[in-house]
């Protein structure tokens, strides 16, 4: 498991995703790839830690009205994409009303697999024909990096953002689930407060802290359903990345020739 970097608090959901095994005989560089929430949520010193990250290019994967409702803060030296990787209100899009969802989580029978596939399919429709996704590579295989890649809270938009660079350099999937579902664990202290705030709502329904987890947190069933959809779709993610990406098999190679550090004896 990749430790938090202590410059950050952990409810800012930062981290390097380096570090991680690749198939391709190497571990995925450090100080190279950073996801996070929203930075213009983070304290000063946090600020001045990204900046001692040397970070030359932020994806903002948020939605216009949430970049104008707290923007990123700026720097000289950094350069700022805003690229919105969502297809708005979940809800609108799923055509789900409140009343619905809030069916789904008392209705005990189901143990909360409504909410789980409803969250879980949101996620891996994302994947496909997702301009901000073909930007996102294009500027990583420019050499554009340190990059960080940034939506609201950091575990959807970018969880996929992070699930994608790891599949393209070949890391296999329990490590990229792991790196995936850090997101509870950085985002515990705050998931288990508005579990408490509920009352005695969690006691009604035991489907409640999945419904909140997939609200606020990461379900791996997501994760799942996203890496087998891609499977299903193309059969191998080499081809899914040249016909979502346009990412060629010489483009792949030449990411993990910029991105992997060589295994050593």
């Amino acid at each position: 498991m990749n430790k938090p970097d202590e410059r950050f608090r952990k409810e800012t959901n930062f981290r390097d995703i380096g570090g991680y095994p690749s198939a391709y005989n190497g571990t995925v560089k450090r100080g190279v790839f950073f996801r996070s929430g929203a930075p213009g949520l983070f304290l000063a010193e946090e600020i001045e830690a990204l900046k001692d990250l040397g970070i030359r290019t932020v994806i903002d994967l948020r939605a216009p009205r949430r970049v104008r409702k707290l923007p990123d803060p700026r720097d000289g030296d950094i350069r700022v994409i805003e690229v919105c990787a969502g297809f708005g209100n979940i809800l609108e899009d799923l055509n789900y009303s409140f009343r619905e969802l809030w069916g789904m989580i008392v209705d005990e029978d189901q143990h909360g697999n409504l909410v789980s596939r409803l969250v879980a399919s949101y996620f891996s429709a994302l994947a496909y024909s997702n301009e901000a996704y073909r930007i996102l590579f294009r500027e990583i295989l420019e050499g554009n990096t340190p990059i960080l890649v940034h939506c609201s809270q950091g575990k959807d938009r970018t969880g996929i953002a992070a699930i994608l660079i790891l599949l393209a350099l070949g890391v296999p999937e329990k490590h990229i689930l792991e790196d995936y579902l850090l997101t509870n664990e950085y985002r515990k202290d705050f998931i288990e407060n508005r579990i408490k705030r509920r009352g005695i709502l969690p006691k009604i329904s035991k489907n409640y802290r999945t419904f909140l987890t997939a609200i606020e947190g990461s379900l791996p069933e997501s994760a799942h359903m996203f890496m087998a959809e891609i499977q299903e779709r193309y059969d191998t993610y080499e081809n899914f990345f040249e016909k979502e990406y346009g990412l060629t098999a010489k483009d792949l190679g030449t990411l993990r020739k910029m991105y992997l550090d060589p295994e050593t004896e």
